[in-house]
């Protein structure tokens, strides 16, 4: 699979029905939010300051498939393995546990907490940019389609080769580097099989859908002991994990 996985967020950026001194006042603006040319509204308007756009805390976590939580005078918001904490009172940023030079600090109205849109979608690993015939948003996944990739071990180096051999009879999901092997296991003969269905990236989370197959009715199969597995390349970008799930009953792969 090949081309990028895009998302984009539009936002259709509109005055309040307030006069427009009040409205230059408070920054505040009605947002209207598409994500994959789906409508997901914001549930706090956005506010512009300083020519720059901030989103509530609790919008930007949905936006970006995150969690946020508000202690006190601290704000933490987790992105998938990154962790970003917002000391409101002091105006400082950190990135797990590190302060950040440069980093934007979110902004206190009406006793809510409001996060830089462009600096957090940076951190997640994304691009953002204005479209301005569209007049929107658009934050685009760097993720490729084709970060999982399916190999022919014959092309791989002798060290990988053997790292396959080792693992190919255990089921499970054993990795080494970038390269995975998905295994079954031992089975009665060679119709038994793995076949990846369908791969989805969600932001900091790729998803590898994978089916058991079985015999097919009828055929007559070599009563040989087999081992099938799958072998892939995964390139992963930052703070992004996969997981594999089976794609007939939805849950972790081998579980269950």
């Amino acid at each position: 699979m090949r081309g990028k996985a895009w998302m984009a967020v539009a936002l259709s950026l509109q005055l309040l029905a307030v006069p427009p001194a009040l409205a230059a006042a408070n920054g505040t603006q009605t947002t209207i939010v598409l994500v994959d040319g789906k409508t997901a509204a914001l549930q706090k308007q956005a506010i512009l300051h300083q020519q720059k756009t901030y989103v509530h805390a609790k919008d930007a976590a949905s936006l970006l498939q995150g969690v946020w939580t508000l202690d006190g005078q601290k704000g933490q918001l987790k992105l998938g393995k990154r962790t970003i904490v917002f000391q409101l009172d002091a105006g400082k940023v950190t990135v797990d546990d590190k302060p950040v030079a440069g980093g934007e600090a979110a902004l206190v109205r009406d006793k809510e907490v409001y996060v830089p849109l462009r600096w957090l979608v940076e951190q997640a690993g994304h691009e953002i940019a204005w479209n301005a015939e569209k007049k929107a948003v658009e934050i685009v996944s760097k993720t490729q389609n084709d970060s999982f990739v399916l190999v022919d071990e014959t092309q791989l180096s002798k060290e990988e080769q053997a790292f396959i051999e080792s693992v190919k009879g255990k089921q499970g999901i054993h990795q080494r580097g970038d390269l995975y092997v998905i295994a079954r296991g031992q089975t009665p003969h060679p119709g038994y099989g793995l076949e990846v269905t369908k791969v989805e990236q969600s932001f900091e989370q790729l998803f590898v859908y994978v089916k058991q197959t079985d015999p097919a009715p009828g055929m007559m199969y070599p009563q040989v002991i087999a081992y099938p597995y799958l072998t892939a390349k995964v390139k992963l970008p930052p703070y992004t994990t996969i997981s594999f799930i089976d794609a007939d009953t939805n849950k972790p792969l081998f579980e269950g």
